[in-house]
């Protein structure tokens, strides 16, 4: 089996505090599609019973909606010795107090890290101040803590209102809290927000194997198991596993055919694959236009043409991308080993 993901990323819910224009799986407070506590429940213990997973993710739509069950969540992860990360628009850190009292819950959970989304299109239902309250308080707590930010042509939010605020700064310069920004895309993969060219994925440095396919997989509220974890997932049918609504985490797993496209993806990256399209068929027009690998690959999979070209020449890259692929997973596995080692505690016990 080539799929030995390491992260397990579990997308509650689609319902969220925010609506915001262009959110990748549409979530806005009125949608309730979300995966039954009992499963998520059932879920992680399954995952316990994957010997390469290390990691779950909880988010959304917004993971903290669930409340104490997220809480319960967390910790029934954490008995189950897999780290554990949250992705949330900080909606819940309205006052300084109330921020340090929820951290202090989900870090009494076993919590390791959180990631705060924000950017123009988040700050018109969550304001800023929570995003730094919650910042603040969780990486005081001593959880790992990222902000990310949006970019886009249609943003024009001050990511140095963050980096300069006096009550992070120290933080972020300390390495406490890491600041980011990426790229965000249109919710209908059809067009991306944003046209400069320096941003192509088909630039020359930007042209990677895509680390998250394969590698994490993630529930839908569907309770559909996808290759990946990317913006673009639900939309591409291939990416798609098989339901875990009746069948273990484990049986999807073991049963999911070994699929040359995802591998090639993953050694290599969506653009990639297309150039390779290219050199068969030259008058293919790259969709250079691209400015995020999940936009190139859902680009990739709905091109019948591409499909086509890839179907009948494939087996010129098979041999070096499958070598490639292997031999990148024995270097994973060797650092994980030794990840395991140096963080084993006294009582032999991986924290």
């Amino acid at each position: 089996m080539f799929i030995q993901p390491h992260t397990l990323s579990l997308i509650t819910t689609h319902q969220c505090t925010a609506a915001c224009e262009h959110c990748c799986f549409a979530c806005t407070p009125k949608v309730t599609k979300a995966i039954p506590i009992a499963r998520l429940e059932a879920l992680i213990d399954e995952a316990r019973e994957v010997p390469s997973l290390r990691v779950v993710v909880f988010t959304g739509g917004e993971c903290f909606l669930l409340g104490r069950d997220l809480d319960r969540l967390i910790a029934r992860a954490t008995q189950h010795g897999l780290a554990t990360r949250c992705v949330t628009n900080g909606y819940w850190a309205a006052s300084e107090k109330g921020a340090r009292k929820r951290v202090a819950e989900i870090r009494a959970a076993g919590l390791k890290e959180i990631n705060f989304s924000t950017g123009t299109f988040h700050a018109k239902y969550v304001p800023v101040e929570r995003i730094v309250l919650g910042a603040r308080a969780t990486a005081e707590a001593g959880l790992t803590t990222l902000i990310n930010a949006e970019i886009c042509d249609q943003s024009d939010f001050g990511l140095e209102a963050i980096i300069n605020d006096d009550r992070i700064r120290e933080l972020i310069v300390a390495g406490k809290i890491r600041v980011q920004r990426n790229v965000w895309i249109e919710s209908d993969g059809t067009l991306p927000l944003s046209h400069r060219p320096e941003h192509s994925r088909f630039n020359d440095g930007r042209k990677k194997g895509c680390r998250t396919a394969m590698n994490v997989i993630a529930v839908t509220p569907d309770q559909s198991l996808v290759a990946c974890c990317g913006l673009h997932m639900e939309k591409i049918p291939d990416l798609h596993l098989g339901s875990i609504a009746d069948r273990t985490l484990g049986d999807v797993l073991a049963t999911a055919p070994d699929d040359f496209l995802k591998i090639w993806i993953h050694v290599e990256g969506p653009e990639r694959v297309l150039e390779f399209v290219k050199t068969h068929k030259p008058d293919y027009e790259l969709p250079v236009s691209c400015v995020h690998p999940c936009e190139t690959c859902l680009h990739l999979y709905r091109d019948e043409t591409a499909k086509a070209v890839i179907a009948e020449h494939y087996r010129e890259k098979e041999a070096d991308v499958v070598q490639l692929f292997l031999t990148g997973a024995a270097v994973r596995m060797a650092s994980d080993r030794a990840a395991a080692d140096q963080t084993m505690d006294v009582d032999g016990v991986v924290p």
